[in-house]
């Protein structure tokens, strides 16, 4: 079985560096653009199924990334849906370090750390539970032979991707977050998880 994670489209939010968590903020212009060009560079893989997170920016992604296939079914795993930021959603980072700068430097800088008590947030151990819930659920539902799209979120690829690789949230720290319509492939085979290819961007060159 192979993968094709994609993080979304860039949004508006993305451009004002505001938190989005599971609320949502629209593709720009510029987000579609990337979608586009990332719709192109797919078009040629034979996909056997569709999968987003159940929030809007990943939706108006994967649907145009599936525009031009016929008849394709969009399936929602709501697994896949990006880290509740609490009451720090809707707010610029600056605003966020003022407020909580301990766990604002531990957000970025030290995973272990993180603890969003103090404003309601998700914390990373939910986010990475439910992430291997999510792949769970795709290697009991598909067969070794299924090339599958997934349309994601920052934090919950990291976890996802943390799953895969046998790692935890101390892995947070080093902040690779994909980036926005990059694609990482990954591939179950015989029980094992490898990643092929890492937050690859090259249809945005």
């Amino acid at each position: 079985m192979k993968l094709y994670f994609v993080r979304h489209g860039e949004t508006v939010w993305n451009t004002m560096k505001i938190f989005q968590g599971i609320k949502n903020s629209p593709l720009t212009e510029n987000g579609k653009e990337q979608t586009r060009k990332l719709k192109e560079s797919l078009k040629d893989i034979e996909f056997t199924h569709f999968y987003s997170s159940p929030l809007g920016r990943a939706l108006e992604t994967i649907n145009i990334l599936t525009e031009d296939r016929k008849d394709p079914k969009i399936d929602i795993i709501p697994e896949f849906k990006e880290i509740n930021m609490g009451e720090m959603e809707g707010v610029p980072r600056a605003d966020f370090e003022a407020l909580h700068p301990t766990q604002f430097y531990n957000l970025w800088n030290n995973g272990q750390e993180y603890d969003p008590e103090g404003f309601n947030g998700e914390t990373f151990e939910s986010v990475y539970k439910r992430a291997g819930e999510g792949l769970k659920k795709l290697v009991e539902n598909h067969s070794e032979n299924d090339v599958i799209l997934v349309v994601s979120h920052g934090v919950t690829l990291e976890s996802i991707f943390a799953n895969i690789t046998n790692t935890g949230i101390e892995t947070f720290a080093e902040r690779k977050v994909p980036k926005n319509t990059s694609v990482t492939i990954a591939e179950y085979k015989d029980g094992k998880w490898e990643i092929l290819l890492f937050s690859d961007v090259s249809h945005l060159d």
